[in-house]
């Protein structure tokens, strides 16, 4: 299966899905999965606290994407990592990332999807909000990012109450 429809799937996947529908999904206790998350998630943080791109790119998969907020996809390790070496040369001195789980999923044994809020966070300055989708995937005992899609929270006011 190509990595772009396998990421749609697990992206289709988790739609419409509640946290309480996560739990032991794919025969993955979902505190290992939490726990998965959150380990990786202090790496990435702290790869970009310390605007090491070369560090961060190692947490990709050689063939990983990586959407922006602005739709752009870049795809593979080394042209991810020059993009975050020309991004992490512009950073504000002592900006930091901070990451917040909001659901995470094993779609499969090696295959985790988590979807959360990240900000990036200035001193002096109010925290630029994000939101992502990242798709984790376990190679040679590793887990690596596969893909990520980077968003802004909407404008649009927040609908009332939804069905459910």
């Amino acid at each position: 299966m190509k990595l772009h429809t396998f990421v749609l799937a697990a992206v289709l996947a988790m739609a419409g899905s509640t946290p309480a529908a996560h739990a032991q999904t794919a025969g993955v206790p979902q505190s290992e999965v939490d726990a998965i998350v959150l380990k990786f998630q202090a790496a990435y943080a702290d790869t970009f606290d310390r605007r090491d791109a070369k560090g961060m790119a190692a947490l990709l998969t050689e063939d990983a994407t990586l959407q922006n907020e602005w739709g752009d996809v870049a795809r593979g390790r080394a042209n991810i990592e020059a993009i975050l070496t020309r991004l992490m040369a512009t950073l504000p001195a002592g900006e930091t990332l901070e990451d917040t789980p909001l659901a995470s999923r094993a779609i499969a044994t090696d295959v985790i999807v988590s979807q959360g809020t990240s900000q990036r966070i200035t001193p002096n300055a109010a925290p630029a909000q994000m939101l992502f989708t990242r798709v984790l995937v376990r190679q040679g005992g590793q887990w690596r990012l596969a893909a990520t899609q980077i968003a802004r929270p909407s404008a649009m006011p927040k609908p009332g109450s939804q069905p459910k």
